[in-house]
């Protein structure tokens, strides 16, 4: 997805030092595997990075029920998207989990011919002390589940409390900081890097006058013909940059690093298609 006249969407992201971030990463290993007889391949290695991702969270001392979250339900035609989403989990409260790597993976028939898969993972494991606060939360609205190549994006945030807002663009292909926008080569493109977000105001983005029309949807790809799209929102309650590299894993690592007290998420999909004659 992309804006129009917007240029490197995948450039670093400059800003202030960073940060004061309570949370203490844990690197581990851990083992996972599943059985099957009626999933694929893919299904059955989904779950078994599953159960390698409670194992890691259980020797990292978080002992809570996780909550895994899917996407298959919607982009169940797009493994690398699953693989993508695969890494995100999260807890109610004791702590966090990024699959870094796998290690290692087998696969096998057992005796009974059903199929089982044997994976490694090393992971990232955020331990947390607080538990999210209920009242900090936002609604979105205005995205639907399918746009054509070429459609314009807008959308509505209405946040409870006051705060400021994040959201991601994370594609099959690549992840960036849709909003607020940077562009250090054109900054009269660039959005407000710290608006504070009033509570109860509903506020149309895109926010820039240059894009009032709407976030332009576009499949660069020229023998794609669809592209599938996750926008992630983060509400917090204090200004917490994102520097570096917008891929993936620096993502989620960003936002595993703040407090479950002071941020809200959310995420929203949907699919870009092109017509029969693109």
């Amino acid at each position: 997805m992309t804006k129009k006249l917007t240029l490197l969407l995948l450039a670093a992201i400059f800003m202030m030092p960073v940060l004061l971030m309570a949370q203490k990463p844990k690197t581990v290993r851990a083992t996972g595997s599943a059985i099957s007889h009626d999933l694929t391949p893919e299904q059955t290695r989904n779950k078994a990075i599953e159960d390698a991702k409670r194992n890691a969270l259980a020797a990292a001392g978080v002992a809570e029920t996780v909550s895994f979250t899917d996407f298959s339900y919607k982009f169940e035609d797009n493994t690398r998207f699953q693989e993508i989403f695969q890494a995100i989990s999260s807890i109610e409260t004791g702590g966090e989990i990024i699959v870094d790597e796998i290690l290692n993976e087998r696969k096998f028939f057992n005796e009974f011919g059903n199929m089982v898969v044997e994976v490694e993972i090393e992971a990232t494991v955020y331990r947390h002390r607080e538990k999210s606060d209920p009242g900090f939360v936002f609604i979105v609205e205005g995205i639907d589940e399918v746009y054509k190549n070429a459609d314009l994006l807008k959308f509505q945030v209405t946040p409870a409390k006051p705060g400021y807002l994040k959201i991601f663009n994370i594609t099959d292909e690549e992840s960036y900081l849709l909003y607020p926008w940077r562009d250090r080569a054109h900054p009269q493109y660039s959005d407000v890097q710290d608006k504070l977000f009033a509570a109860g105001e509903t506020v149309i983005l895109p926010l820039h006058a240059a894009f009032s029309d709407g976030y332009f949807l576009e499949i660069e790809t020229p023998d794609k013909q669809q592209e599938f799209n996750i926008l992630m929102f983060v509400f917090t309650k204090k200004d917490f940059p994102f520097i570096g590299e917008g891929s993936f894993n620096n993502i989620m690592k960003w936002i595993y690093a703040i407090p479950p007290d002071e941020r809200a998420t959310q995420q929203v999909g949907f699919i870009i298609k092109k017509g029969s004659g693109e």
